[in-house]
This record gives C-alpha cells, sequence and structure tokens, in this order.
C-alpha cells in the first residue's frame, strides 16, 4: 500500500498544478450535485454557466495550493479534499430539512445547533454521526502515519508567494466578476444565489461578507440630506383617539407624556401559515378559524420575511430594527455578529422615550441565539424565557406549547403601571416534523400528499398551528377583558420546513407569511403587503407614533401605496446608507453620537428570591418564590443538584457545608449550563448540623 502511494506521488509531482486542478473539477462536482440534488440541475449549471463552475473550481484549487508549503502533500491533499466532501454533505443534508443552504453564518451557530439536535435526529441517527466522525478521525491517523512525505524541502518563500498571488487573483475575478454584473454584490435570495453562482463561490462569501459594506456615495451631507427630506417629522404621540392626560408617565428626559399610548405586542409565531393555501394537499377542516376571522376583520396581509424554514431570529431582527437583513452578508445574523458588541437603534429604544417599557417573552431557552445578551443591546427591559417559567406542556419533539404564553403576557402587562411594548416569541410550531406517526386521533385530516411519510408530518404541523391558532384565540379572549387600550400584531415567522415550493403556494412566494393587527381601539382596517422590516413603523403609524430614524424612514415611503421603480431604487439605496451610519458609521443621522446605551437586562419579570433556608438530614432546603425547573442551589458560588418540589420549594440531598460555607444564593441556569440570573444571597448566620434550622 505504502508503495503504491509512493508511486501516487511521484506522478502528482510531475504536474503538481495539473493534479491540483483537476481534483479540484472533481470536487466541484460533487459538491455542486450534493447542492443542486439531480444531475440534470448540475449538466445545466455547468453547461449554462461554465465560466461561474470554473471559478468556483477556482477556489477549490486555491486551497490545494497549500500543498506547495509542506512535505505531507498527500496527506494535506486528503485533509483538504474531506473538509470540501464534508462541507458538501452538510449542505445536502441542510437542504433536506430548509429552503437555506449551508453558509459562514451556521458556523457562528453552531453551539445553538447542537442544542436542539435532539429534535432532528433521533438517537441512533446521533450514534452513526458519532461513530461516523470517529472513523473518519482514525482514518486521518491511519493516512498520516501511512502516507510518504515528499524527500524534498519545499521551497517557502516561491511557494508562499504564489499561494498569496493566487489568493489576490481570485479576488480581482471576484472584483471585475461584481463590477460587470457576472457575479452578484449581493444575495437577496441566498437559495437562489447558490444557484446561480455556486456553492464554493457563495460559501467563501459568506465566510468573509459580514456587516455592511460601506455604501459609495456615504458621507454626513448625504445621511443629512436623506434626515430632512425622506424621513417623517417626529412626534411623541398624535394618535386620534387619546386625549387622556398622564402626567404620572415621563421620558427618560423627564419630560411628561401628556397623551395615552396603547399597549403595543408583537407576536412572532413560529413556523406558522396558512394550510389552506397550500395547493398540492388537503384538510379536513380549517386549521386556523381564529387567525383567518382577525384577519377578514382587521388589519391583514402579507408580510415578506428574509427567510425559509429557519431563521426565527432575522424575522425577529428586521421587525425590532426596521433594518433590511439584505445589506447584511449572506446568511448573516446579526444577533450573532455586530449586535454582540454593538447597541442598535429599535422600536424598544424608541418608544421608551415617551414612557414605554420594553419587555421580550420567549417559551424556549434564553441562550438561544444569544438573546439573553443581545437583548440589551436592543433596548429591553425584561426577557421572560423558558428557564422563568412552569406548568407548560410540550410538542411530541419536545418544544413548549404556546398556551403558556398567554400567562405570561398577563404577567408582563400586570408588572407596570404605564404601556408596554411587548416582544413575543413562539415555538410550539416549530420542527422537525416527525414521518412516523406520532398523532392517533388529530384535529385536522390531511389528505392529497404522495407518501404516508409526507402525510404524518403535515398532519403533524397542522396540529401544531391548529393548538397555536387557539391560543391566539384565547389570548384575544384575555387582552379583550382587559381595561387597557392595545394593540397586537401576529405574524409568521417563516413558512416551516417542509419541502414546500412556489408552485405548491398559492400565492406563489417562499417568502411570504400573513400578518393581522388586532386592536380594541377601533383602528381604521386596511389591508397591506408589508416586509418585515416596514411592519414596526406600520404599527406605529396606525397608533399616531412617529418615533426613531429607521421607522419614520419607513413610514415616509408607506405614505404612498405604489412607487416607481426609480423611487424603490433610491429607498433600498438610502435605507442602506442609514443602516451602515447607525451600525458601523459616523452616527451622522443623530448627529454623531449615539443616543442609546445596553439596558441593564432583568431576566424575568418576577424575580426569584429566598425567604428562609432549612438544613434537615443532610438536605437543603430552600423557600422563596419563583422558583422553576432551571432553578440551582449554589452554596458559596458552588452548585448542588437542585429538585424543584415546587415554585416556593427547592431541595438538594446530600449537602455537605464546610466551616465558612453561607452564602445561598438560588441561579436560573439554561439547559447548556449558562447562568440567566443569580438571586439576592440568602446569609446563614449560623450553621446547625442537628437537623435545625440555619437562620
Amino acid at each position: 500500500m505504502r508503495k503504491f502511494f509512493e508511486n501516487v506521488q511521484k506522478k502528482t509531482a510531475r504536474h503538481p498544478l495539473l493534479s491540483c486542478f483537476l481534483t479540484a473539477i472533481l470536487l466541484n462536482l460533487f459538491v455542486e450535485l450534493l447542492s443542486r440534488r439531480s444531475f440534470i440541475s448540475l449538466a445545466v449549471f455547468v453547461g449554462t454557466r461554465p465560466h461561474i463552475f470554473l471559478f468556483n473550481a477556482c477556489i477549490i484549487f486555491w486551497s490545494f495550493s497549500l500543498l506547495l508549503l509542506v512535505r505531507r502533500k498527500l496527506f494535506l491533499s486528503a485533509v483538504i479534499s474531506v473538509i470540501w466532501l464534508i462541507l458538501g454533505i452538510v449542505n445536502f443534508v441542510l437542504l433536506g430539512c430548509r429552503v437555506t443552504p449551508f453558509n459562514g453564518a451556521d458556523l457562528r451557530l453552531t453551539k445553538d445547533a447542537m442544542a436542539v439536535a435532539g429534535k432532528y435526529l433521533s438517537w441512533w441517527h446521533l450514534v452513526l454521526l458519532i461513530i461516523a466522525v470517529a472513523a473518519l478521525l482514525a482514518a486521518l491517523v491511519i493516512l498520516f502515519r501511512k502516507l510518504p512525505r515528499s524527500e524534498k524541502k519545499p521551497s517557502y518563500i516561491k511557494s508562499l508567494i504564489f499561494v498569496v498571488f493566487s489568493f489576490m487573483a481570485l479576488l480581482g475575478i471576484n472584483s471585475v466578476g461584481k463590477s460587470t454584473g457576472v457575479l452578484a454584490n449581493q444575495f437577496g435570495n441566498l437559495a437562489q444565489a447558490y444557484q446561480d453562482y455556486g456553492f464554493s463561490y457563495c460559501f467563501a462569501n459568506s465566510l468573509i461578507n459580514t456587516g455592511i459594506s460601506k455604501p459609495g456615495d456615504y458621507s454626513t451631507e448625504v445621511v443629512r440630506e436623506i434626515k430632512e427630506e425622506e424621513i417623517v417629522p417626529e412626534e411623541h404621540v398624535s394618535a386620534p383617539f387619546v386625549v387622556e392626560n398622564r402626567p404620572d408617565v415621563v421620558n427618560e428626559q423627564g419630560v411628561a407624556v401628556t397623551e395615552k399610548t396603547p399597549n403595543i405586542i408583537f407576536l412572532q409565531l413560529e413556523s406558522f401559515s396558512d394550510p389552506l393555501k397550500y395547493l398540492h394537499m388537503e384538510c379536513s377542516e380549517d386549521p386556523i378559524p381564529n387567525f383567518r376571522k382577525l384577519m377578514e376583520q382587521y388589519s391583514s396581509g402579507y408580510l415578506w420575511v428574509p427567510s425559509v424554514g429557519a431563521g426565527t431570529a432575522n424575522t425577529e431582527f428586521e421587525v425590532i430594527t426596521g433594518m433590511n437583513l439584505d445589506f447584511f452578508g449572506p446568511g448573516e445574523y446579526p444577533y450573532k455578529t455586530v449586535l454582540q458588541k454593538q447597541v442598535s437603534e429599535s422600536i424598544c429604544f424608541d418608544l421608551k422615550e415617551i414612557g414605554y417599557h420594553a419587555q421580550a417573552i420567549h417559551n424556549n431557552s434564553g441562550t438561544f441565539y444569544d438573546r439573553y445578551t443581545v437583548f440589551s443591546q436592543l433596548g429591553f427591559d425584561t426577557f421572560t424565557s423558558l428557564e422563568y417559567m412552569t406548568g407548560y406542556d410540550t410538542t411530541y419533539m419536545g418544544w413548549a406549547k404556546d398556551e403558556i404564553l398567554t400567562e405570561q403576557i398577563a404577567k408582563v402587562l400586570n408588572s407596570t403601571s404605564g404601556a408596554d411594548v411587548i416582544y413575543t416569541i413562539s415555538v410550539q410550531g416549530h420542527g422537525s416534523y416527525p414521518q412516523e406517526k406520532v398523532l392517533d386521533s388529530p384535529a385536522v385530516r390531511v389528505t392529497g400528499l404522495p407518501t404516508e411519510g409526507e402525510t404524518n408530518a403535515m398532519e403533524y404541523y397542522v396540529e401544531q398551528i391548529h393548538e397555536m391558532d387557539i391560543f391566539v384565540g384565547e389570548l384575544i379572549s384575555y387582552l379583550e377583558s382587559r381595561d387597557e387600550e392595545t394593540i397586537l400584531v401576529m405574524y409568521g415567522d417563516h413558512l416551516p420546513s417542509l419541502n414546500l415550493t412556489e408552485d405548491k403556494l398559492e400565492n406563489g412566494d417562499l417568502f411570504q407569511t400573513e400578518y393581522v393587527i388586532w386592536d380594541n381601539m377601533g383602528l381604521a382596517r386596511t389591508s397591506r403587503n408589508v416586509e418585515a422590516y416596514q411592519l414596526g413603523a406600520y404599527v406605529m403609524d396606525k397608533a399616531g407614533l412617529k418615533k426613531g430614524t429607521m421607522f419614520r424612514y419607513h413610514q415616509a415611503y408607506l405614505q404612498k401605496t405604489s412607487h416607481t421603480a426609480e423611487e424603490e431604487e433610491t429607498y433600498l439605496n438610502d435605507m442602506k446608507i442609514l443602516e451602515y451610519d447607525i451600525l458601523y458609521g459616523d452616527q451622522d443621522v443623530f448627529e454623531g453620537d449615539m443616543p442609546y446605551e445596553a439596558t441593564n437586562l432583568h431576566m424575568g419579570v418576577q424575580p426569584v428570591s429566598i425567604n428562609r433556608v432549612l438544613l434537615q438530614n443532610k438536605g437543603l432546603y430552600v423557600t422563596g418564590w419563583n422558583y422553576t425547573k432551571n432553578s440551582v442551589i449554589y452554596v458559596n458560588g458552588k452548585a448542588w443538584e437542585t429538585n424543584c418540589v415546587s415554585q416556593n420549594l427547592l431541595y438538594a440531598a446530600d449537602v455537605k457545608l464546610k466551616e465558612g460555607d453561607n452564602e445561598i444564593t438560588v441561579s436560573q441556569v439554561s439547559d447548556d449550563n449558562i447562568v440567566l440570573s443569580v438571586s439576592e444571597p440568602y446569609i446563614l448566620k449560623q450553621e446547625k448540623k442537628d437537623g435545625s434550622e440555619g437562620s
């Protein structure tokens, strides 16, 4: 075997560049086949866009140029080939679950992906994956030992020059391609971009291209011109239905707000859609009668969202900030990039200026998408995640059911005396959707699908959104019972990952969900399709609120119901300038001084606290308030395995306290072992080991 590899090395050494290029061609064919999932589609791509195909091969070829720098050329060649094969296979697997291809942003979501892997992979899938990884590592170790080294020492300087030169050549080709229109400057539709420009190019682009590139015409003067000419004047409150004086509510500048402001609740419904608009199947009855009735009675329409089958946080980002994700890098999640360190204008910051309290609710882990830190950059005051909830049921796949959210919204509304803006994120409709039969008596039967597996998956999905629709009805009933003027905005964050295609949808658009704006104030009913980044501005306009740079910019554009192509182009170009200025530029729109600071985000609206501590039979009993299954007892900073007996009692067995162990705290800890909050400490004045109380 070793002699065989030595012969291979000798032959490749005669024509190293040609060997690498041919290998790159073969790898490119393989990853493109996996990306397109069709030999015919691959043939069409190679035949109609050969220059794009070769450019993708050149990107792979450049990775092989690193062989010039080492002696173990065959081994490094095997490693590079395996990496490209893995990228192609991962993309193939992901495309079976969602529409968005594998991209650089997914690498930043590794922690989040691990947290939900059990919802998509069965235990034997995970076992096979572990075996495959172990086998791959073992194979690489064997190859490292068996594959021969080159006897000739590399010419490091010449080789490095070639590597750098070839990389610069790729950048040059990329620049020329973009300037001539052969390659795209931005990917409005990431899935289509992978089909048009190839996997290797798009994936590499997503790794390098993050954030918003500086617009060519960006300047202080241009920003000021946009501010003066394209943004509606700021008004604190001007809703026609308000005449009540509220001297008890002041804005951050200490100015009394003299008009009444309604509660504004955003309810982002996970994967929520209308199955009656799926053309390839039929339902035995209407799965979402409450939502449909609301759409008939209140303002509603289609909502363009930035992703399909996944990407909840990006729909969220657009709605909260009023910013268009098209200007960011391909597939980028701002929650994982710019918002890790940078504060952003948001509907929270803007409404807090007129007395609102900004609250977030999510019946899933607070660490998902780093919301527990990112929400402070968006101006939220509190965030109630699943770690602070009790008494909820879960779906077959383990997601918390949405019915718990009515209680959580009530707690938030009752926690303040003024107006609230509440962003609620549901999770019940989340995938995956099992193809085995898990429902004995579904409320809605599905027919017309070609396989039993597809029928089972669709019935499971329909069952979840049917229950979500029941929750919507219950929430409306609760809000109607309150003596507070309220606007409730409900919409799906994206379509489900159920292999939907445009020809299967009544509206023919994979990037459209539906929204409805319920209110108890008699607002005029309108019907309009809007982008997710326009939704906040549209709602604020209905409430008579003219606040915030991005939101007032959209309000100016939405004053007209139709626009020319030139007006739309100007709108998008200037929107990019504003977004760049706020997040990456000089903040000229704020006169060079960012007016917002990250908030001191409180997890949960009801504090977790300790009332009393009892030591008995080596057990530690802690009584207090607002405990959940995620509550953990800490003694002098050390965690003890904790059992939540009730919302008022925690118990830790076999606790051995040492001298000086006198500080007891209760922390809310996520399933991925991140401490979200810590209670005020309870100090044991003395330790008693005879089974009596410590006080």
